[in-house]
This record gives structure tokens, sequence and C-alpha cells, in this order.
């Protein structure tokens, strides 16, 4: 085969994100002139298809395609323009905001590398147990901070200063496989956990606004967490130990030396953390909202004169591009319902199911099944903005409760594929460095087994609680 011939595909591969994208902005600009009144779902479609299609396929930088979206949608008038810039006023925003800030802290300050320390004194026996260990920690942690950004931010810094101690330098799997069991397990198996995380908590406002109907943190924990949460966080170290493999960890007594920090910045960052702590796991005493407590916790740590964070760090240390991006993430769920293409995906999606009244489980694993796809076609944060006002029509033609349908959600909601879909995973790659490609294959690995083996096993949990 000539060099020619053999470079045909690469060319291709590589121009098609671009084609796809500018065909999804063309089709958002004609949309007025074809489709009349339901423009507006269409021409959000296609600036969502042109922003998910660079950021998938790393075709543009994060921030290119979340201006283009803004721009594209502010323009186009998809949506009135708080909604298109809603993502700047989400709390989960200024949770992200607050996390970098708090993530860089602790490596400043050398608060990440002594609690790596302390870690590797624990876990450091073998590198499956350090996994173990961080899938773990990222569990626990998901009971007391009520946001997963924020728990992330914490956890990644303590990752990287044990792959540091560990012998694992940037580029090894190893490396790679401890911030990917910080990321992904104080995300993905806390969806069992009804305050942990923010599309549990849109599911959980939508349904009392749209229906009055009020989930119980009890019942919650019960009928997600074993499957969801326990068993899941074993499938998930098994699946990191085998994608990303690694020696055992150097001994403790040849380990990397640590951080030289100040003892009083430490101390200072530890009681402004410890605070912020305190303060989201008691937020049902005080009613204050998780994401100004950490802004404010933040505007704490920047205070020049307490030198917790590098003198140039908003300047030259913050992600802008990141924000921007998951602004746009954030965003991108309003404008779809806004936009009204939510409903029109609702009964497209009705329509193609073929839901059976009186077969349950295999209605329930069907429902599960579209959240899914909702969750790609936008973030996990726009699935229960979308998914909860049709939960109505899609109780009556499942025949299920609408309190099962709306619980079938967290299937969904907690089996991402891509990085791009969530906030907190995004936010870890950008404080570790480590590109979308290894957060994919581990998201990916995790969906896939989570619908083949843990749907089946929760739907089976939901039989013997009288769910379905």
């Amino acid at each position: 085969m000539s060099s020619s011939s053999r470079a045909m595909p690469t060319l291709i591969s590589a121009a098609l994100p671009p084609i796809v994208s500018a065909a999804g902005l063309l089709l958002a600009v004609i949309a007025p002139w074809m489709f009349g009144d339901v423009a507006p779902a269409w021409q959000a479609g296609g600036l969502a298809l042109a922003m998910l299609v660079l950021v998938a396929t790393a075709a543009a930088p994060e921030a290119y395609a979340a201006i283009l979206f803004f721009a594209g949608a502010a323009i186009l008038g998809v949506a009135p323009p708080d909604t298109v810039f809603s993502g700047f006023h989400s709390g989960a925003f200024w949770l992200v905001l607050s996390g970098l800030v708090f993530g860089a802290a602790a490596r400043h300050a050398g608060l990440a590398d002594r609690l790596a320390r302390q870690a590797a004194g624990v876990f450091g026996t073998s590198y499956a147990a350090l996994i173990a260990g961080m899938v773990a920690a990222g569990v626990l942690l998901a009971f007391l901070v009520p946001a997963a950004v924020g728990r992330v931010a914490l956890l990644v810094p303590i990752a990287l200063a044990l792959a540091e101690r560990a012998g694992y330098d940037a580029g090894h799997p190893g490396r790679t496989g401890l911030v990917m069991a910080a990321a992904l397990g104080t995300f993905f198996p806390p969806f069992g956990i009804l305050p942990a995380n923010v599309p549990n908590m849109i599911l959980t406002g939508a349904a009392e606004t749209l229906y009055d109907h009020h989930f119980s943190y009890g019942g919650w924990l019960a009928l997600h967490f074993p499957v969801l949460g326990i068993v899941k966080a074993v499938l998930l170290v098994v699946l990191l130990v085998r994608l990303f493999p690694a020696p055992p960890p150097r001994e403790a007594g040849a380990m990397a030396p640590g951080v030289a920090a100040d003892p009083r910045a430490l101390g200072r960052l530890a009681l402004i953390l410890g605070a912020t702590l305190a303060l989201w796991a008691t937020d049902w005493l005080h009613g204050l909202k998780p994401a100004w407590v950490g802004l404010s916790a933040a505007a704490l740590i920047l205070t020049p004169g307490l030198r917790l964070v590098p003198a140039d760090f908003i300047r030259t240390g913050l992600p802008v591009g990141t924000l921007i991006f998951i602004a746009a993430m954030l965003s991108l769920g309003a404008v779809i319902s806004a936009a009204g293409l939510g409903d029109a995906m609702g009964g497209v999606m009705i329509d193609l199911a073929g839901f059976e009244p009186g077969a349950d489980a295999l209605n329930v694993y069907k429902l599960g099944l579209i959240s899914t796809v909702v969750g790609l076609l936008g973030s996990l944060h726009g699935t229960p903005a979308i998914m909860t006002p049709l939960a109505a029509r899609l109780a009556e033609a499942t025949g299920l409760s609408l309190d099962t349908v709306l619980m079938t959600q967290a299937l969904g909601f907690s089996t991402a594929l891509l990085p791009y879909q969530s906030p907190p995973v995004i936010v870890a790659l950008g404080l570790s460095g480590i590109g979308q490609g290894p957060a994919a294959r581990a998201m990916i690995a995790l969906g896939l087994a989570a619908m083949l083996l843990l749907w089946p096993l929760d739907l089976v949990w939901w039989t013997v609680l009288g769910r379905i």
C-alpha cells in the first residue's frame, strides 16, 4: 500500500470532526427558514452537535468549543440570554472555581503531600491497595462533602503526591490510575448518596417543583447505594488496576522526599478546609448553599497575606479555559430544555423504546438507557432537567409509578461514558494534566460494565425492595 493511500484514512478522520461541527452550525443558522415554529429545537441541536463533536474528538480546545456555543446561542436567539449564560450563575460553576483554588492551595502549602504520606503508610503495600484506598476515601468523603468538584479538588492533589512518592512519574500508568481512582471514585459511586452529586439535587428540586414529589435521604440510599455505590466502587477498583497496570509502589523508606511546607501556612489551610467541610456537612442545619460556602473559603485562601497559593495564581494558575467550558456544559441542558429539544427528544424516545406495560424490569432498563443517551447529548446536569418534565408521560407509557420513573434517571446519569459529560472529571484532568483519552477509556469500561452487570443486579435489588 502506498504512503498516500495509507494517509487518506488519517486525513479523513482528522477532517471529519470539523466537517460535522460545521454542519451543526449550518443547521443552527438555516433552521428558521426550514422548520418554522420548532426552529429553536433544531438550532439547539445543531449548536450542541458542533460543540460536543469538537470536544469529544479533541478537534479544538474546550474553551473554543464553549465560546462557539455561547456565541451561536446568543446571536441566533435560541434561548433568552439568562438561559444561555445560566452556567455562570449556577452554584455548580462556583463550586468548580472554589475546588480549583482548594487544589492549588493543597499542593502549594504541602497539605496534599502530608496526606499522601499518611495514605502511603496505610495503603502502600501494593498498587491495588493504593487504588482501593483512593476509591474508598472518595466514597467516604462523599458523605461529608456535598459537591463532587470539591472532593475532586481535595483528592486529586493527594493522588498526585502519592504517585510521586510511589515512584509513578508523569505519564506513568500508575499515576493515571491513582488520579482516575480519586476522580471517578468520588464521583460515580456517590450517586447512591442523595446530596453528594449535583444531578441528584437537580432531580430532587425538579421533582418537588413539578410533581410535589419528595425523596428521602434514607430511601435514596437504600435503593441506590448497595449496587450503584458499593458494588460499583469494587468494580471500579478492578477495572483501574487492569486498565492502568503498574508495579508495586516503592518501599516506604525509599519514597520520594516530601514538599517542604510552611507549618503556619499548613495550619491556616487546614483550619479553613476543616471549617469548610464542617459547614458542608451541616448544611441542613444552617441552610447555607455548598457553593457559597466553597466560594467564601476560596476567597479566604486567595487572600494575599495568607500565602496559601502562589502569588500569581489568579493570573497564571487558574485554568480559565476549563471554567468557560464547564459553564457551557452547565448551560447546555438549560438551553436544550428552553428551546423545546428536550420535549421533542422525549417524544421520539418514547416511540423508539416501544414500552410494554407490565414488563416492568425491561421498561426500567429502557428508561435507564434513555437517560444515558440524553446525558451523552448534553451533560449529566442536563439529564434531570430534560427527563424530569417527561416523567409523567413516561409513567403513563410504561405503567410504572412516577417515583420509579424518576429514580431510573440515576441509572442514566451515573453512567457517563465520556469526560465532557462530567465537570468534576474535567476538573480532575485540569488539575493532573492527564488527557481525555485515558479518562474516556476508564469511563467507557465502567459504563459498559455497569449496563451489562450492575443494572441487572440493580433491577433484582429494586424487585427485592418492592419498587418494581
